[in-house]
């Protein structure tokens, strides 16, 4: 039975309203596992979220090791959150790019006809985002953790750095999905790379907000990732606090229906 032909019989279980909430979830599940499964198959769409992560919280470390006099205490603990970030961005820019493959292949075409929900088409990338982002979180922490970084906050350093990359991944999973069937080919894959550096570098990713000046400042403190990032780094720069917390949660609330509304939108105009 081809992937296509398993979407369309997990469908058929529920006889309910095809656009009932019924069979969202179980297709969704037979998608998430085809996402899993295809890893072996392509690796090299999977190993960028955890290659370049790795890279960042390495090299950033030692060369901003110096700003630890002046702005925080200890560089790992501020890049391995970063790196989390990052990580799980480009998890989600890998489901875009599944999306833009299937779309060229006429993979897409099959599971648009398939008798099941639309909207399982975007619940499945996101479950399969939400699993894949565990493992540049594993690698990340395990690797900065040994390098050296402390976490103040104790165990809810590891939840607060989660929420935040696993709330990016999602973010980025529908944004590139939108951009997916807007494009309708992998053209769309430069956008969705720029899309992350954008948000992220632009942003408290390197150095602290109080630390920068002209124009880079103001674009950070008005740039909602940084909520983020704090929202990450509660607990690794210090304790956890609401005021750290909450910001980085609306951002993230609010970048998640903005973009599950723009990968809805593109993926309605697909349907035939």
């Amino acid at each position: 039975m081809t992937d296509a032909a398993a979407v369309a019989d997990v469908g058929r279980q529920d006889h309910g309203d095809l656009t009932g909430d019924a069979r969202v979830w179980p297709v969704a599940a037979q998608l998430a596992r085809r996402s899993i499964v295809l890893i072996t198959r392509l690796p090299s769409a999977f190993i960028p979220s955890v290659v370049f992560p790795l890279f960042l919280v390495i090299a950033f470390s030692g060369s901003f090791d110096g700003l630890s006099r002046v702005a925080f205490d200890n560089a790992m603990s501020w890049y391995a959150p970063l790196a989390v970030i990052q990580g799980c961005a480009f998890v989600g820019v890998g489901a875009g790019f599944a999306a833009s493959r299937e779309i060229e292949s006429g993979f897409y075409d099959r599971l648009l006809l398939a008798p099941t929900p639309a909207v399982s088409l975007l619940a499945g990338p996101a479950l399969a985002t939400a699993l894949r982002s565990i493992v540049p979180f594993t690698i990340v922490i395990v690797v900065a953790l040994i390098g050296g970084a402390a976490t103040p906050g104790g165990p809810l350093a590891l939840a607060t750095v989660f929420v935040a990359g696993l709330g990016t991944a999602l973010v980025h999973t529908f944004w590139c999905l939108g951009l997916a069937y807007r494009f309708k080919s992998q053209r769309a894959a430069p956008v969705m790379q720029i899309g992350v550096f954008l948000t992220n570098f632009l942003a408290t990713a390197q150095v602290p907000l109080g630390l920068m000046t002209g124009w880079l400042h103001t674009v950070a403190r008005f740039n909602p990732m940084t909520n983020v990032f704090r929202l990450g780094r509660a607990g690794w720069i210090g304790e956890v606090t609401w005021g750290d917390c909450w910001g980085g949660l609306l951002a993230l609330a609010v970048f998640i229906a903005l973009s599950f509304w723009f990968a809805r939108r593109g993926l309605t105009k697909m349907v035939p």
